[in-house]
């Protein structure tokens, strides 16, 4: 008997806290040091492969998107590392390994063969980008309102990088 009533005790508990843990907006947030460093990876991929572009790039238009990419993110990155400073939060040096992945093989083409994954790989990473600083400066983005604010900040040139990306890809790889 004591076994039913203990139960009867339990059981309300495990399900008032099974229904307070669905309804927490935290639990769904991405955490600041979560987006820091996504961010810095495909950031710093961004202005890597752009230095390719300049190198190895064979289409002025690909050497000019290229150029593009590290200035505006090379911008963002010394912007992203700084306010990471003042937060106390670490930006990794090295990339991602998906980022990693995309670099080594551009790091082996030269040329046309270049200039045609170089297209292809910065409409994917911008897709990619723009949806991850939508989503830190979303709703349920990171908590940190000033990391919040600084994506939104940056989802403008983002979308710009794109629409270019999506124009040069087209031109390139028709």
């Amino acid at each position: 008997m004591k076994k039913t009533n203990l139960l009867w005790l339990v059981l309300p508990c495990i399900v008032v806290a099974g229904a307070c843990k669905d309804d927490d907006d935290d639990m769904e947030r991405m955490q600041n040091q979560e987006f820091v460093t996504m961010a810095a990876s495909s950031n710093r991929f961004e202005i890597e492969a752009g230095e390719l572009a300049q190198d190895q790039g064979a289409d002025d238009r690909v050497i000019d998107y290229g150029n593009h990419m590290v200035m505006d993110h090379g911008q963002a990155g010394i912007e992203l590392a700084a306010l990471a400073t003042t937060k106390g939060w670490n930006v990794p040096d090295n990339l991602m390994a998906k980022e990693q992945e995309r670099l080594d093989e551009l790091m082996v083409l030269e040329g046309a063969p270049f200039d045609r994954e170089f297209a292809r790989m910065m409409v994917i990473s911008h897709e990619e980008a723009v949806s991850l600083f939508e989503r830190a400066s979303g709703p349920n983005g990171v908590l940190d309102a000033d990391l919040r604010e600084w994506a939104a900040g940056k989802l403008p040139a983002l979308r710009d990088h794109l629409r270019d990306a999506r124009a040069l890809d087209a031109q390139i790889n028709p």
